[in-house]
């Protein structure tokens, strides 16, 4: 795993989690793919997943975690993504359309805003990072390095945002209802050099 740029010091988030087991499992993304091959894929999980488990114990935060797991799914399903894995509160979603992707992290994270409004006592802050790869050709490859490259943008992500790479960017720049801020410049462990990152607007997207 540290070869594909995972480490001990990962093992604490939920991305991490559904990152290595993709990777061990390898899950045929084929059927998820456009027609040029392109797979968009998103990672998600709760900031401080774990603190909130244990301020909680184990009762309350299984009937948080289900509440957050249904509506991750009812935004999944609403946008045409297939949840290819999860693991506690984290989850990987493959999408064909890069807009759907991106629309539906939007919805997931309107969807959170709203019921944290209600839950000012144990708000959930998700992070959210969507990257689109070419899968078909070179599964290896794809497992290598563009997993990697999704589940480290899900990382990078703080609590309520959505970043997206530029290749991701790129496909979905022309769309009217999608707005990004400024590039910020990363270095994500496990691949060379530095990556362009976008955050989404989201707030009060529709």
């Amino acid at each position: 795993m540290e070869l594909q740029g995972i480490s001990s010091t990962d093992t604490g988030t939920s991305i991490y989690a559904v990152a290595s087991a993709v990777r061990s499992e390898q899950p045929d993304l084929r059927p998820h793919a456009a027609p040029d091959g392109t797979v968009t894929v998103m990672f998600s999980d709760i900031e401080g997943s774990t603190s909130i488990n244990e301020r909680l114990g184990d009762e309350r935060w299984m009937d948080v975690l289900r509440s957050h797991n249904a509506l991750i799914r009812e935004r999944i399903s609403a946008y045409h993504g297939a949840e290819v894995k999860t693991a506690g509160d984290g989850f990987m979603v493959a999408f064909q359309s890069p807009l759907q992707a991106v629309r539906c992290a939007v919805a997931i994270q309107r969807a959170f805003g709203e019921h944290n409004g209600g839950h000012a006592e144990h708000p959930l802050r998700v992070r959210i990072g969507l990257h689109a790869g070419t899968p078909v050709a070179e599964a290896g490859d794809y497992y290598g390095k563009d997993v990697t490259l999704a589940a480290r943008i899900g990382d990078a992500a703080r609590g309520g945002e959505i970043l997206v790479s530029s290749d991701l960017r790129r496909l979905v720049e022309s769309a009217t209802d999608v707005a990004f801020g400024e590039p910020r410049e990363l270095e994500l462990k496990g691949l060379l050099g530095t990556h362009a990152v976008y955050a989404v607007a989201w707030e009060g997207a529709r």
